[in-house]
């Protein structure tokens, strides 16, 4: 037995397919207009969700290529410092070397080498400080904002970020019993140092000033170590990744500090009894260079040894280590660069896939547009032929 077809029936099912035709080719001329293949959620949960998921990679990707960028910027200024103090200490050795090797090296020409050899102390520093990112200084580690290395107004100490760059020269005393031996910590400052022994209204003993002069000095000596490994990290793309007490894991971030007191050879005195740091090295060098015999005004077989000695010093130092940063450092900038060569395919591709997975094809939009147009107008005219007839029609 068939089944019976009414008119309701038939018309209902006009009515659905005319709207699906008609939501179908409203679709297609979105798509023409817009050009993107959808505009909600709604209308494709899967490709949005993907969408969205690419946009956050994108974003991500443009953070670390900026973070990539700033940092390949620090290490090139870097670069370059480093570089032009190791060739400006090369030629002042050179000098150097040309006057006190002649054994009639007047007393008039020693001091205007001691002159110039202060001077190359203090260009030193000044390209240091001179180092500059914006508002930033290179070689100031975590405190950027404010110039790493200043001198005293004799030009004899040099400070690192406010302290003796040559910590450490204070012997303990062994005249007298330390008076704050077994204290508590709570009794002493985060470097060790005595609350008391800091205090500049306390009334101490000259034994207690002796002891106080030592604890001040090794607290020196605790916080340039602690500025000496400071690191900054900054994530570059190389997947972050933090261990569960939060710190961040070894070699998934970049550690862009550069801490200006680590560049010219460190802090304290060698086993010489001699500065680290390359700059004090090169006044105490100066120091000597002036020496003469009170009665002859000639220079003594110790003193010119002396002289010798620190000028092999300073050109070891300047061999090894100046010349070991700038290297490491050159390195370094090579990585940066590879890494925002990388970034920037890696920000390309993902556009790339954003755009053939949201935007249309000009020409197949069209072509589809023009076909589901054609269906909808087919659609009126099927509807024009059942709602064209009578009620007598129904009726018969």
């Amino acid at each position: 037995m068939g089944m019976r077809i009414t008119t309701n029936m038939t018309m209902s099912t006009y009515r659905y397919n005319l709207m699906q035709s008609t939501n179908r080719w409203a679709n297609a001329q979105n798509k023409v207009l817009t050009h993107r293949n959808f505009n909600s959620y709604a209308e494709d949960p899967a490709a949005a969700t993907h969408a969205w998921r690419i946009r956050r990679s994108i974003t991500e990707t443009g953070t670390h290529y900026d973070n990539n960028n700033d940092t390949l910027a620090r290490f090139r200024i870097a670069y370059s410092a480093m570089e032009g103090i190791k060739t400006g200490i090369a030629d002042k050795i050179a000098k150097a070397s040309s006057i006190t090797g002649n054994s009639d090296t007047t007393a008039s020409a020693r001091q205007e080498l001691a002159g110039v050899i202060r001077n190359a102390a203090d260009s030193v520093i000044q390209s240091i400080n001179g180092a500059k990112l914006g508002d930033h200084f290179v070689f100031a580690g975590k405190d950027a904002l404010n110039v790493p290395f200043s001198w005293s107004e004799d030009g004899k100490t040099l400070y690192y970020r406010g302290v003796n760059v040559a910590a450490g020269s204070v012997e303990r005393p062994t005249t007298s019993t330390d008076p704050w031996a077994g204290i508590p910590d709570t009794a002493k400052d985060e470097y060790g140092v005595p609350l008391a022994a800091k205090d500049p209204n306390a009334n101490l003993t000259p034994d207690e000033k002796a002891w106080a002069a030592y604890y001040k000095d090794q607290g020196d000596v605790a916080r340039l170590k602690a500025m000496s490994e400071e690191e900054t990290n900054s994530d570059i793309g190389l997947g972050l990744q933090e261990a569960d007490d939060g710190s961040i894991i070894n070699g998934s971030t970049f550690n862009m500090a550069l801490p200006g007191i680590n560049m010219l050879g460190g802090y304290g005195l060698d086993a010489d009894g001699d500065p680290k740091n390359l700059a004090l090295l090169m006044k105490k060098y100066a120091d000597v260079l002036e020496r003469a015999d009170d009665a002859t005004g000639q220079w003594s077989k110790e003193d010119r040894a002396e002289a010798d000695r620190l000028l092999n010093k300073i050109t070891k130092n300047n061999d090894e280590i100046i010349s070991a940063f700038a290297s490491d450092i050159s390195g370094e900038v090579e990585f940066l660069e590879t890494n925002k060569d990388r970034l920037k395919d890696q920000h390309d591709a993902l556009n790339l896939e954003l755009v053939n997975l949201e935007d249309v094809d000009p020409a197949d939009a069209i072509t589809d547009f023009l076909y589901n147009y054609t269906c909808y107008n087919a659609a009126l005219k099927v509807g024009t032929q059942l709602l064209s007839q009578s009620l007598i029609d129904y009726m018969n």
